[in-house]
């Protein structure tokens, strides 16, 4: 790897008159969503390995926050003349992993990331998209009009699981070269043990527990589905002795879903963490727990790159299709929950605590696969 970082400084200095240098990257950046920021910082971390001085810029809701966090440029989503001009710079356009084109959450996210695509192929850019995941994406002329433009536009897309990849191919995306890779946030590290005990700290928890983690978020039917959470909770602590702790992934929503969960305990022991900081203290704090119960995939992601057990909550195909990948079946969808087979989930996830060997090989065989999205991002930069 230095190796391949001083040739790329050499090559640098030999094509100075080049006018072209460096990666636009776009997501959902900026947003205090915890996973998708883990995205990109591990994208970055890999832009890095490749050449240390490479000019980067990200698109981003928060540019400030962005730039504070990360020590890139910066600029607005909303900054068209800014993200254009960084596009005609440089020579990779990556579509920054998550699942960004999808019309679930908003229609006008996915016309965003289309435009954001065909804008960068049009300013002269190689186009990744990368370890990302397709779908669900319902309309019909959505799906035509994703489909025209993945096809015309995009050189290399790197896929986190195999249901994305068949979403591709129903929808008719057959032009761009396609790979099977893995989420880039499961490369990322906890942060050191010091940093951890901190944030623990800070939110009344101590550090060294047995702990049950519920990472959740609001969603069609939750509300109904919450006490389910909370009677698990309770169950979890008079059977195995851990304690629940309600771990936010995204600050400003998952916290209101967690006390909503949380209503039926009393004076039950629980925690709240509303605030884990960045990936790193994140991944640190659920290296902590003794199982993870989760709608949220980066959660999931997180805990099973420490060899955590997951029980996971689907309320979207992602979350499902993630666990499969990892050969992990102990999930639910959320409108089928009971409290019957929540509770046979954590009984299962406990039942793993002590053997974490399987699903450390399945996460260790996710990672090498995960080097496939660098490589093509090298390849289409010395292109």
């Amino acid at each position: 790897r230095q190796l391949d970082i001083y040739a790329a400084i050499l090559r640098r200095q030999e094509l100075t008159a080049r006018k072209r240098d460096g990666v636009v990257i776009c997501g959902a950046y900026g947003r205090g969503n915890a996973g998708d920021d883990a995205i990109l910082e591990a994208i970055l971390e890999e832009m890095r390995s490749i050449d240390p001085d490479m000019p980067v810029t990200v698109i981003s809701k928060n540019p400030r926050a962005t730039r504070l966090s990360y020590r890139v440029r910066a600029v607005s989503r909303v900054d068209l003349p800014s993200w254009l001009g960084a596009m005609r710079r440089a020579k990779l356009y990556i579509n920054g992993g998550g699942s960004l084109i999808q019309d679930v959450t908003s229609r006008r996210s996915l016309w965003f990331y289309l435009m954001n695509i065909r804008a960068a192929k049009w300013a002269g850019c190689k186009v990744q998209m990368y370890g990302c995941g397709i779908g669900p994406v319902t309309r019909e002329n959505h799906r035509k009009l994703a489909a025209k433009t993945l096809n015309r536009n995009v050189d290399v897309i790197t896929l986190r699981e195999p249901d994305s990849l068949a979403e591709l191919r129903s929808m008719g995306v057959d032009k761009p070269e396609i790979r099977l890779t893995a989420d880039p946030a499961l490369t990322l590290s906890p942060a050191v043990e010091e940093k951890t005990d901190s944030v623990l700290l800070r939110a009344g928890i101590p550090p060294r527990g047995r702990y049950l983690c519920f990472a959740l978020r609001p969603w069609t039917g939750f509300p109904e589905k919450a006490p389910v959470f909370g009677a698990a909770a309770r169950y979890a602590w008079e059977r195995y002795g851990l304690t629940p702790v309600f771990t936010a992934v995204e600050k400003g929503q998952d916290p209101a879903a967690a006390r909503e969960a949380a209503e039926c305990l009393g004076d039950m022991p629980h925690y709240f963490l509303d605030d884990a900081g960045a990936a790193g203290t994140i991944i640190g704090a659920l290296s902590r727990m003794e199982a993870v119960v989760s709608m949220r995939l980066h959660a999931l992601i997180f805990a099973a790159g420490q060899g955590i057990p997951l029980a996971g909550v689907v309320y979207d195909p992602k979350v499902s299709s993630f666990l499969r990948y990892i050969g992990q079946e102990n999930f639910t969808d959320l409108e089928d929950l009971t409290l019957e087979n929540l509770q046979a989930m954590v009984d299962r996830a406990a039942a793993q605590a002590g053997d974490k060997a399987a699903q450390a090989e399945a996460v260790r065989k996710l990672r090498e696969l995960e080097r496939g999205n660098v490589d093509i991002a090298r390849r289409l930069l010395e292109e």
